[in-house]
């Protein structure tokens, strides 16, 4: 008597599910096979900054089945007032396993000039609300036609740069014994929160001399939505340089002058990097006794 034996066939994961709803004699997944559920788990801004922000959503694929499921092909799209801004479309070859929760990472980046571009009305808000929209698709039998969808709804902050401007030079002493004059920086903030000067480095020449070179007092707070100005007080009591400054007043022609550095700002309460403004401002002057 001959007794032969052969291998039964091994059935793939998706072959299975497909016997299960085969199985299950109905047209919904209830009973038997639980369907896929899609959620946000958060979205968070992982960078701001005074050009964009950078946002990352995290998407939930729950298989609540005893069976591995094939990654979906998830589609997501970003809306700013409920106009589509961006759009993307992620794909992997992984799987799910039974019973457990996929986090899947959508990141995306907002530029604010493409924002300003293309949305009107923007120019004044502090912030303007967005939505994030998913949906995704199982190359599961039954399931290939049906999309599975979730939302997120939030708000994102709208930082505009600020302007800086150089009020050039004002003497206040011209003697024998000290010279003294003050530079004027304003900074114009256009945002509806208050910035920190952080620094403000200069250096300043006339008809090519270096007269003074330094700092602003650090960490001022500038008010939102106005300008204030930064005044910085110089003192020269340098004999020779005092001389130099005399001979140009007595002169009373105009000299040339150049102001230049760099001045960095940040916005109070958000987590934002500094914007970094390097300046290099030039004009004439004539040189007064007050």
């Amino acid at each position: 008597m001959r007794f032969s034996w052969r291998p039964r066939p091994v059935l793939s994961a998706a072959a299975l599910f497909l016997l299960v709803l085969a199985g299950d004699g109905c047209q919904s997944l209830g009973g038997l096979v639980s369907e896929p559920v899609i959620s946000f788990h958060s979205v968070s801004i992982t960078g701001l900054s005074f050009t964009g922000a950078e946002l990352l959503a995290k998407v939930n694929v729950k298989n609540d089945n005893s069976l591995t499921i094939p990654f979906p092909e998830l589609d997501w799209e970003f809306l700013i007032t409920g106009r589509s801004f961006l759009a993307g479309t992620i794909k992997n070859d992984k799987k799910i396993a039974a019973r457990s929760t996929t986090v899947v990472d959508v990141p995306f980046r907002v530029n604010y000039a493409d924002l300003y571009r293309i949305m009107t009305g923007l120019a004044d808000a502090g912030e303007v609300p967005y939505k994030v929209n998913v949906g995704a698709r199982f190359p599961i039998p039954l399931l290939e036609t049906k999309t599975f969808k979730a939302s997120f709804s939030g708000s994102i902050p709208l930082l505009k740069t600020p302007a800086l401007s150089f009020g050039g030079v004002t003497f206040n002493t011209v003697g024998v014994s000290k010279v003294e004059f003050v530079l004027t920086w304003t900074v114009e903030n256009k945002n509806a929160f208050a910035l920190n000067l952080d620094k403000l480095d200069y250096r300043f020449s006339v008809n090519g001399d270096s007269w003074a070179s330094g700092a602003a007092p650090p960490r001022l707070s500038l008010p939102p939505r106005s300008s204030t100005p930064i005044p910085i007080t110089v003192s020269l009591n340098t004999a020779s340089m005092i001389q130099g400054i005399l001979r140009l007043a007595f002169d009373g022609k105009p000299v040339n002058y150049t102001c230049g550095g760099e001045a960095a700002l940040s916005p109070q309460g958000l987590n934002a990097a500094a914007l970094r403004l390097p300046f290099n401002y030039s004009g004439t002057t004539v040189v007064k006794k007050p």
